[in-house]
């Protein structure tokens, strides 16, 4: 369902009261999977926000051995909350009556509460990430862009106690769950590296709709539409060193066991290096099983993905030598800019065929991409791009 837009999510948050949104396990609205996530041990809690249309209602949810129950706190007519059948001053109170106490001089006796049938006891709060940030942090600026999910500003973010400093905010708008769900993962993945050439994941402002991913601004925009405006006065060596600082990101991701999935041009940023960005499809784990059914990059997905249905490492170092012949187009243009989806995928899919180097390419470097996009079992590895990148740069 299409959640609420920011205004009524607003209203609706200052309607249900507002003290439970300042509390530090008042997690806004986070997706069923990620509740399942920070929710490890049985007793541990939160609140978060119901994300559906037409509902004020929060959710408390709780891990009970392997399952989490959620309870429905409903704001009363006048005042008050409804939680179970029972009246409760405040969200607060609820938590209060029913979280466990206890010291190593005395225990009091835990206090149950019924949900769906399923007695369980608030051992332990958990308390919202460094990374989950509150709206009233961050300020937008000057818009600069938009996409599929929303509008993108340079804004600022300021954290407790420091200065404020430049960010790109991306503004998401009313989306299907399964979109919020994909930009969680998003924000979970990115918010685990830190290497200069990976865009900086600061966080995700979740309070109330649209949702704010804050990441690190880059100036210059990304790689293709910097090789569109400045190609004919980029140098072959320039170009190289685009490959070889985006080579360095992947190489840190892969050594995580992250999986991009989405290498190309526009989704590498430049300012005084380059950055990877856009983790959208990202995934961490070493194999990961896709749909070829579904719409893909089809241009930059390694032929094999459809008979296999598996993406890997491998299928990234595939997508890296497409991006490699990206590179070096002169004038910029995609792969096989003169071919339908449909003729891309009958000639590389079914008949075998590959891109060929373009003219501008030096020959060890046209090598070098033959390799990315050969045989599966025959592609280097990141670490083997890097190295091969480096002596290229170091001989010129």
């Amino acid at each position: 369902m299409v959640r609420r837009s920011s205004t009524e999510a607003r209203k609706a948050i200052e309607k249900s009261g507002g003290d439970h949104t300042g509390l530090d396990y008042w997690h806004g609205m986070l997706p069923d999977e990620d509740t399942a996530i920070l929710l490890k041990k049985s007793g541990q809690f939160l609140l978060r926000a119901r994300e559906t249309i037409g509902t004020d209602d929060i959710i408390l949810s709780v891990r009970w051995g392997k399952d989490i129950v959620n309870a429905v706190v409903s704001k009363c007519e006048k005042e008050g909350y409804n939680c179970q059948g029972n009246f409760f001053t405040s969200v607060k109170d609820i938590i209060d009556l029913y979280q466990a106490i206890s010291s190593l001089a005395f225990s009091v006796r835990k206090r149950r509460l019924s949900i769906n049938g399923v007695e369980v006891t608030l051992e332990m709060p958990v308390r919202r990430k460094h990374w989950e940030l509150r709206h009233k942090m961050i300020k937008l600026e000057k818009e600069l862009g938009s996409g599929s999910y929303g509008i993108v500003y340079r804004g600022t973010l300021t954290f407790p106690a420091k200065k404020p400093f430049e960010v790109a905010v991306k503004e998401l708008s009313e989306m299907s769950v399964q979109a919020s769900n994909a930009l969680w993962k998003e924000a979970r993945v990115m918010q685990m590296y830190d290497h200069p050439n990976v865009v900086k994941m600061y966080g995700v402002a979740n309070d109330y709709m649209p949702y704010y991913l804050v990441m690190e601004l880059v100036h210059g925009g990304s790689v293709d539409d910097y090789l569109m405006k400045k190609g004919s006065k980029t140098s072959v060596k320039a170009r190289i060193q685009i490959l070889y600082e985006a080579s360095l990101g992947l190489e840190y991701l892969h050594s995580k066991n992250c999986l991009h999935r989405d290498i190309a041009c526009r989704n590498l940023l430049i300012d005084k290096v380059v950055k990877v960005a856009d983790f959208g499809m990202t995934r961490h784990t070493t194999n990961y099983k896709i749909d070829p059914n579904k719409p893909t990059n089809l241009r930059w997905l390694a032929p094999e993905v459809f008979r296999s249905s598996i993406v890997n490492k491998s299928t990234d170092v595939y997508a890296f030598g497409v991006t490699m012949y990206e590179c070096f187009t002169q004038p910029y243009s995609i792969p096989y800019a003169d071919w339908r989806a449909e003729k891309v995928f009958d000639k590389v899919v079914n008949s075998g065929y590959r891109l060929q180097p373009p003219d501008l390419m030096p020959r060890k470097i046209s090598d070098l991409m033959e390799e990315c996009i050969g045989p599966q079992e025959s592609r280097p590895t990141f670490s083997v791009i890097v190295v091969c990148l480096k002596m290229f740069l170091n001989r010129e």
